[in-house]
């Protein structure tokens, strides 16, 4: 099975990181969207949260690897995820997200690439 893992790995390249063993969520009542990577501001804890999911209103998710890795952002309104980041990262450190909309889809952002 490591054989097999290892394999994968080489096979995806260096976007891949596996190196978070452990992750901790905030909460955060606003954030810029305008930046990238996004920044949250405002932290709310995890009740308000909660009071906030049941009312509905709008309130952000950032998990966040241990070493101080950015792993995601979520939007949640409505009593449901708004929208998604997925952050892509490599030695570099964060170059890309896979953005993933209220209905699913999932688009791609990179950093590196010039428009």
């Amino acid at each position: 099975m490591k054989i097999i893992l290892t394999i994968v790995i080489l096979l995806l390249g260096p976007s891949v990181c596996l190196a978070c063993d452990n992750a901790t969520e905030s909460y955060f009542s606003s954030a810029n969207l305008k930046v990238f990577p996004e920044r949250v501001y405002d932290p709310i804890d995890k009740a308000e949260a909660e009071r906030r999911e049941k009312a509905g209103k709008a309130y952000y998710i950032q998990l966040v690897c241990d070493s101080g890795d950015i792993l995601m952002l979520t939007k949640r309104y409505q009593k449901k995820i708004f929208f998604q980041f997925d952050y892509l990262d490599n030695a570099d450190g964060i170059y890309g997200k896979l953005i993933t909309d209220a209905n699913g889809k999932v688009s791609e952002y990179d950093s590196r690439k010039k428009p």
